[in-house]
């Protein structure tokens, strides 16, 4: 006899991301989870004296989507920036008048983000500098971030707050960009986004960053998004406090932080103590580590390889951000090395982006095991710049996946939002279709089926964060994080596709996103 369900959603086209069972009309839930799936009409599946039946109304129901790599409170931060985006500015100019209105409305001494510029888009083709952001105010300090947060430009007030003058000395890990005559700096700065957030602006509040995270919970849940992999390197005991304290007050999805190093192992001991509860929405993941080059790498590949051997030794995975051929290759030899010297070790270490990778690298990557996760949100928001920037002949290149799958090794994928949308249906869209903001194909090899790009945000990512046997799929025993959606995404034009309205998200057999469902 079945167990009686709490929920039975019904009338609905279930792609359940499982092989051994790929479809079904109807789904059955008990105590958050997936107890069973109802295969045709005729099924009169058991339900509990307070249970409740949805009619689905045709519509497909699908594992919850999981973004295997993002920026939460990043993400936050962005929201509540002066934003300069190309969607907002078309010059320096522009940029100026948008942080003088933001300036106009502060109190002298108050910093000003602003975020999103990109230079490809800018009339001037160029990085703003110090002198420009001073025409705008220089009565406030001023950070502007670069779309990919890899540059910042700080106007002279900035500057002076941050220490940083013609005799300073470049904090490690980050570049500061001088005039070749005079030594000044130009404002501009490369690689000191973790440094500055740190060491010189003061921290959002509070108050602030809940009011962003009821803001981004509404974006996650309305795009399908069930669970998160927190990619960032800088998130302290602060962080993982500030997330507990979002998931007691209601926040429903579950996270999975990273960190750098030197705050990993304390993370992961305040978690021991914490509730069960908690534990179920908030987990620590690998080891998060950031290649910068500087010109030279940093860390350089000795610092590199020993990182990795000691994070290997201790069982902790590590997700390495690897954007060009020199980064990726020195990370292959740096598993490489901590694979040799502990054998008995069976650790899925993770590339996070692999934007430019050579054919040759691919056989190296399958043989060490590494699980790949990728941007296809990256190739549709910056694809134009990418078609003017890259060398054609290394367009194959950028942000692989069917050659990665081709090579059998796992992919999964994320947004790096705040870098890129959210949105994962753009996203799912784009690893089909390759296609850049203009309409632009950037290597047209590797686009993804349907069934491929979707496996990237469900049965991929729950591998890539150690959850295979527990999400990703709609299955037995599974949590039941499920959403239903206005049409099937195997199946409908791919240019609709992307618009692809939620309906309903269900977390743990909880619905948490219903803006029109009826029982």
């Amino acid at each position: 006899m079945p167990m009686p369900a709490d929920l039975i959603i019904h009338n609905v086209s279930v792609i359940t991301m499982d092989p051994l069972c790929p479809h079904a009309i109807g789904v059955a839930i008990t105590n958050g989870k997936c107890v069973g799936l109802i295969h045709n009409e005729q099924e009169a599946w058991p339900l509990a004296p307070h249970g409740q039946r949805i009619d689905g109304q045709g519509m497909t129901l699908l594992p919850g989507l999981i973004d295997a790599h993002c920026h939460l409170r990043a993400q936050i931060s962005r929201d509540l920036a002066v934003s300069c985006g190309h969607e907002d500015v078309d010059s320096i100019e522009d940029i100026q008048l948008t942080i003088r209105e933001r300036a106009n409305l502060l109190s002298p001494g108050t910093w000003i983000r602003a975020t999103g510029y990109d230079l490809f888009y800018l009339q001037e083709q160029r990085h703003p500098t110090r002198w420009d952001l001073d025409k705008a105010t220089s009565n406030h300090p001023v950070r502007l971030r670069h779309v990919t947060r890899h540059a910042t430009v700080l106007n002279s007030a900035a500057l002076a707050l941050a220490g940083i003058g013609p005799e300073s000395i470049d904090p490690p890990g980050v570049t500061v960009e001088r005039d070749a005559t005079t030594n000044m700096p130009t404002g501009l700065i490369y690689g000191g986004d973790a440094w500055l957030s740190q060491h010189v602006l003061p921290a959002l509040t509070t108050d602030e960053l809940h009011i962003g995270a009821k803001q981004l919970q509404s974006t996650l849940l309305r795009t399908g998004i069930t669970a998160v992999q927190d990619a960032t390197p800088t998130n302290t005991l602060f962080d993982l406090q500030f997330w507990s304290s979002c998931i007691q007050d209601g926040w429903p999805i579950t996270i999975q932080l990273m960190t750098a190093e030197q705050h990993h192992e304390q993370l992961t001991n305040a978690l021991v103590s914490a509730p069960d509860s908690l534990k179920k929405r908030l987990e620590m993941g690998p080891v998060k580590v950031v290649i910068e080059a500087l010109p030279h790498l940093f860390p350089d590949p000795h610092e590199l390889s020993q990182l990795a051997a000691e994070a290997t030794r201790r069982d902790i995975p590590l997700s390495i951000h690897v954007v060009d051929p020199e980064m990726t290759w020195a990370a292959i030899e740096a598993i490489r090395y901590a694979t040799e010297r502990y054998p008995e070790k069976s650790i899925r270490h993770r590339f996070e982006h692999l934007s430019l990778c050579p054919d040759a690298f691919l056989p190296d990557i399958s043989a060490l095991g590494i699980t790949v996760v990728t941007n296809p949100s990256l190739i549709h928001d910056h694809g134009d710049r990418y078609h003017t920037n890259v060398d054609v002949a290394e367009h194959s290149w950028l942000y692989r996946m069917h050659s990665v799958l081709a090579a059998d090794i796992p992919l999964a994928a994320g947004s790096d939002a705040p870098v890129a949308s959210f949105n994962p249906w753009i996203g799912i869209q784009t690893a089909c279709t390759r296609a850049t903001l203009s309409g632009a194909i950037l290597g047209d090899s590797e686009k993804l089926e349907r069934q491929q790009a979707l496996a990237l945000y469900t049965t991929g990512a729950a591998r890539a964060a150690g959850w295979e046997l527990s999400r990703g799929m709609i299955r037995p025993g599974f949590h039941a994080d499920v959403i239903l959606v206005d049409q099937n995404p195997l199946t409908c034009s791919i240019d609709a596709l992307r618009h692809t309205q939620v309906a309903a998200t269900w977390i743990d057999g909880k619905l948490v996103y219903h803006p029109n469902l009826q029982g």
